[in-house]
């Protein structure tokens, strides 16, 4: 197919025949050409050269030239192929590598794409989309996934959730066996529920500090150990509970 359009090179508006063909490559590829072919120059003014071919659109990617060129581009008729890394060629629905068409499916886009997500979907993933703002002020959505093993941890975390809530209304204690130390504002954080110790002291091993809580004066050995909140108040804010400690204790 020719179409052709208008160009601009240095001081004459330029008249170019733009012609594609398509060959067929196999596995659901073709490879396209575009040929780029100079006619002549039309006018120094561009709506003169408009007026003589008022059908024909001015492209831009034609700016600067009067030499012919080509370009090829390598497009895909089909939707269920992986197009590129291990799998390349093989039929998508025929892989038993669910974290590499996960991993693949971050890197594609379109129809494809679309294809590839019931493919995740079927096999218990969920598609999910995030809101979030540029460092221009500008908001914009991202979709991301969520593994089988991502919902069923989210289900525990949320069980979780509701069972310190209702402790927190409770006023029942609370037990907690950390996994790693307090950052350095006293706060320890498990998914949605923060607990916060007010007073807390800095220590260093390796060069690098760490934070534990303070108990009757003394910092006190808090990662992997059983630790009893038997005072407190908390607040609930956007599904995050904060649980300001008062009173605790250390088991071994």
């Amino acid at each position: 197919m020719t179409t052709y359009a208008i160009g601009f090179a240095n001081k004459f508006y330029t008249l170019w025949s733009i012609t594609e063909e398509t060959k067929p490559l196999g596995n659901g590829r073709s490879y396209m050409i575009t040929h780029y072919m100079f006619i002549k120059n039309i006018s120094f003014e561009k709506e003169v050269a408009m007026k003589k071919y008022p059908n024909i659109p001015v492209v831009e990617n034609l700016r600067g030239k009067t030499a012919s060129w080509y370009t090829t581009k390598e497009v895909w008729d089909n939707v269920d192929t992986f197009r590129f890394g291990k799998y390349k060629y093989d039929k998508i629905e025929t892989v038993n590598d669910l974290a590499y068409i996960a991993w693949y499916w971050n890197q594609i886009d379109g129809e494809h794409k679309a294809y590839v997500s019931d493919i995740l979907k079927t096999n218990g993933y969920e598609i999910r989309t995030n809101t979030y703002t540029t460092y221009y002020d500008e908001t914009r959505t991202a979709e991301y996934l969520m593994s089988p093993e991502d919902l069923a941890n989210e289900r525990m975390n949320l069980a979780e959730f509701n069972v310190i809530l209702n402790k927190c209304k409770n006023n029942e204690t609370i037990e907690i066996i950390p996994e790693y130390n307090l950052d350095d504002k006293g706060d320890y954080r498990n998914g949605d529920v923060i607990f916060h110790f007010n007073n807390i002291k800095e220590n260093w091993y390796n060069g690098y500090p760490y934070y534990l809580p303070v108990l009757n004066g003394k910092s006190k050995r808090f990662k992997n150990k059983n630790v009893k909140i038997n005072k407190y108040s908390y607040e609930l804010n956007n599904n995050v509970i904060t649980i300001n400690v008062e009173e605790f204790t250390i088991n071994k």
